[in-house]
């Protein structure tokens, strides 16, 4: 499993092998991810499975893991089945929007 810098202790680490979501036990794995524009990461609902891009590192392997994690989140609540529900927009918005404004909040308060 791929390691990521702690920002307060400057120490390594480790991605866990899963993840709770809602009751779910969400296998991770950072592979390699080709194509001409490969993904960051994918999730894969039925085998409850969430791929990272072997090459992202640091913050950015952290938001695609937060991403592929809010995509598994909707889908496992159903929400992401709905058919004119566009799953990506709503993800980019908790990421762009929702998030930074949570972390903002929670700066403030702790």
């Amino acid at each position: 499993m791929s390691s990521i810098k702690n920002s307060q202790t400057g120490g390594k680490v480790e991605l866990p092998k899963t993840v709770g979501i809602a009751g779910h036990r969400i296998k991770l794995n950072v592979v390699s991810l080709s194509g001409e524009d490969p993904p960051y990461g994918l999730y894969f609902h039925d085998k409850k499975l969430i791929q990272i891009n072997k090459e992202l590192k640091g913050r950015m392997l952290l938001e695609t893991l937060r991403h592929e994690m809010m995509e598994a989140s909707l889908l496992l609540s159903g929400v992401g089945f709905l058919e004119s529900y566009e799953q990506e927009a709503v993800v980019r918005c908790m990421e762009e929007i929702f998030f930074p404004a949570w972390e903002a909040l929670l700066k403030k308060i702790m």
